[in-house]
C-alpha cells in the first residue's frame, strides 16, 4: 500500500519535457533514498506519451544554432546531454540517435510547362490579409477553359520592433544560422535533390554540431527507463488543482437523454462520456468538500479520483495555459504564459533507395508559390524520411483532445507537391500523409522553466517551440534539480523565469 505521507510530485504532460523531468527526478531520488522512503513521482497524461509535438516532429538537434540568444546555454548543454543519454541507453538503436550533416538549399524557381503562362496578382482584403491569385493560361481546347485561377491567402506581415524579434522567430519553422559567412558547396553534395534546381547549397552543420533522434522513440524510451526506477504513470486528465483545505469543485450532472433538437445547447465541461450531441444537461450541482491532508495541493482528475501532492509540474506543451483555470494557479496571469500552438504539417515517406544522413532546409521561391516556402527534410536511420513545413496559421489554442485531427488538406497537399518538385524520390512510398501537430510557442520565443513565485511547489516548463526535442532533456534535468534540491545548479534559469516579461 502506498504511504500517503511520503512526499509526492505530480508531473502533468508526457511529452519530451514532462518525461525528461520524470526521468531525471526518479533517477536523482533513487540515488538519495531507499525504495521504502523514496518520494512518489506520478506522471499524468490524458492520451498517450508523445501524442502531440513530441511524437510528431523532426527530432533535429543543433548545438550552436541558438548562439547569441537567451537559449544558447540551454541548447548547448542539452545537445551534449542527448549524446550522453544515447551512450548510456543505446540511443542509436533505441531511438535513432546519430550525428549528421546539415545543408541549406536555395531553390530559386520551380519550372512550369512551357505551354503554360502564369499571371500573378496580389490584393489586400478587408481583414488585412494578402490574397494572391495565380492565373494559369493554357492552350485552348474543346473541353477545357483557357484560364484557371487558384487563390490563397497569406497572413499580413506585421511590423516588428527590436523587442518583437523573438516573437517573429517563434512563428517560423527552425531558423537556420546566418548564411553570410557560410561557403557554398556543390549541389552534387546532396544528390537526392533535383540538383539542376538548386541555385545555392551551403553546409550549415556537420557531425560535430548537428544530430537527430526519432522523438517519439526517445520520449517512450526515457519513459520506460523512468518506470523501471519507480515512476507511476496514470492516464487521466487533470481538471483542477487546488490548495489543501478544501476539495476542488465536483461537478455533478443530471442528464436527460431525450433529444432536444436544439443545436445551440451550451457545452458544459466534462459532460459524461456516454452523453450524445443531443443530450440535455438538466442541472449542474457544484460542491466543495473539506479535505484533510498534510499535502500542499490536490490534483482532481476527470475520472473522479484525486491525488494529494506536494509539488506539481505543468509540462503540457501547447496546453500549458490550461493551468490558468485551476484554483491553485489563480495568481498566474495569461500574460505570464503566452503559450499557444503553432500548427505545422508533416509527411512521413519511405524512398525507394536509402537516403544518407543529410538534413536539408530547403527554401523554394517560384512562380507557382506565393513568396517563399520552406520545408525541412530529415532522413532517418530506419529508411524513412520525415518532411515538415506549411506552418500557415497564426498560433492558436489547440483542440482539447491532442489526438483530434487538425491538419489542413490544402496544406498537406501543398507540402507533398513541394516535395515532389524538389525530390520526387522522397515520395516513392507515403507512410503517413495528412498529419499535423501544434508546436508550443511562447510569444517571446523563449520557454518558461520556472517555479511559480510565492507558491509552495508549483512549477511550469513549457513553450519550447520548434526546439522542444533539443532542449527537452536539459529542461527536465533543470526542473528535477528544482524539485529535489530546491535550486538548479546545472543551468542558469534566470532567462526563463515566469515573471521575466510581465
Amino acid at each position: 500500500m502506498m504511504d500517503i505521507d511520503r512526499e509526492t510530485v505530480v508531473i502533468i504532460g508526457a511529452g519530451i519535457v514532462g518525461v525528461s523531468t520524470a526521468y531525471f527526478t526518479v533517477k536523482k531520488l533513487a540515488k538519495q533514498h531507499s525504495a521504502e522512503t523514496r518520494p512518489r513521482v506520478v506522471l499524468l497524461e490524458q492520451c498517450e506519451p508523445g501524442c502531440s509535438a513530441s511524437g510528431k516532429s523532426g527530432g533535429f538537434l543543433a548545438r550552436h544554432w541558438s548562439d547569441g540568444t537567451d537559449t544558447e546555454q540551454l541548447a548547448q548543454f542539452s545537445y551534449d546531454l542527448h549524446a550522453k543519454l544515447a551512450q548510456e541507453h543505446d540511443g542509436a538503436e533505441r531511438w535513432g540517435y546519430r550525428p549528421l550533416n546539415t545543408f541549406c538549399a536555395e531553390i530559386d524557381r520551380i519550372p512550369v510547362m512551357p505551354a503554360k503562362q502564369h499571371k500573378t496578382t496580389h490584393q489586400r482584403s478587408e481583414s488585412g490579409s494578402v490574397v494572391t491569385s495565380i492565373e494559369v493560361i493554357a492552350p485552348r481546347s474543346s473541353n477545357s477553359s483557357a484560364v484557371s485561377t487558384m487563390e490563397y491567402s497569406n497572413p499580413a506581415t506585421p511590423s516588428t520592433t527590436a523587442d518583437d524579434n523573438q516573437q517573429s522567430h517563434a512563428h517560423r519553422s527552425i531558423a537556420v544560422p546566418d548564411l553570410s559567412s557560410v561557403k557554398e558547396v556543390s549541389p552534387d553534395t546532396v544528390p537526392w535533390l533535383k540538383t539542376r534546381l538548386v541555385n545555392k547549397l551551403r553546409q550549415v552543420g556537420d557531425t560535430s554540431s548537428t544530430a537527430q533522434v526519432d522523438p517519439l522513440k526517445l520520449t517512450r524510451s526515457l519513459l520506460t527507463e523512468a518506470r523501471a526506477l519507480g515512476l507511476e504513470v496514470i492516464r487521466a486528465k487533470a481538471i483542477d488543482v487546488a490548495e489543501t483545505g478544501y476539495r476542488p469543485p465536483v461537478i455533478e450532472f443530471s442528464v436527460n437523454n431525450k433529444a432536444s433538437g436544439d443545436s445551440g445547447q451550451p457545452r458544459f465541461p466534462d459532460i459524461p462520456e456516454n452523453a450524445q450531441p443531443t443530450t440535455v444537461v438538466e442541472s449542474i450541482n457544484i460542491n466543495k468538500k473539506k479535505r484533510g491532508t498534510s499535502k500542499s495541493y490536490i490534483v482532481l482528475l476527470d475520472q473522479g479520483q484525486d491525488i494529494p501532492t506536494d509539488k506539481i509540474v505543468v509540462a503540457c506543451g501547447a496546453w500549458a495555459n490550461s493551468c490558468l483555470r485551476w484554483e491553485a494557479f489563480r495568481d498566474v496571469s495569461a500574460s505570464q504564459i503566452p503559450i499557444q500552438g503553432l500548427r505545422v504539417h508533416y509527411l512521413l515517406a519511405r524512398p525507394k533507395a536509402p537516403i544518407p544522413a543529410q538534413a536539408v532546409f530547403a527554401e523554394i521561391n517560384g512562380t507557382v508559390y506565393s513568396g517563399e516556402d520552406a520545408i525541412e527534410i530529415y532522413p532517418r536511420p530506419d529508411g524513412s524520411v520525415f518532411i515538415c513545413g506549411e506552418a500557415l496559421d497564426d498560433p492558436e489554442m489547440p483542440p482539447h483532445n491532442p489526438l483530434e485531427p487538425v491538419y489542413s488538406k490544402r496544406a498537406t497537399g501543398r507540402l507533398k507537391q513541394i516535395v515532389n518538385d524538389v525530390s520526387p524520390a522522397l515520395t516513392y512510398e507515403m507512410i503517413q500523409y495528412g498529419l499535423a501537430c501544434h508546436l508550443p510557442v511562447h510569444a517571446k520565443g523563449i520557454p518558461v522553466i520556472s517555479k511559480v513565485p510565492s507558491s509552495k511547489g508549483l512549477y511550469i516548463a513549457a513553450g519550447h517551440g520548434c526546439w522542444g526535442i533539443l532542449n527537452g532533456p536539459a529542461t527536465g534535468l533543470a526542473v528535477s534539480e528544482l524539485l529535489v534540491d530546491g535550486n538548479c545548479t546545472s543551468l542558469d534559469l534566470s532567462s526563463f523565469r515566469l515573471d521575466r516579461w510581465y
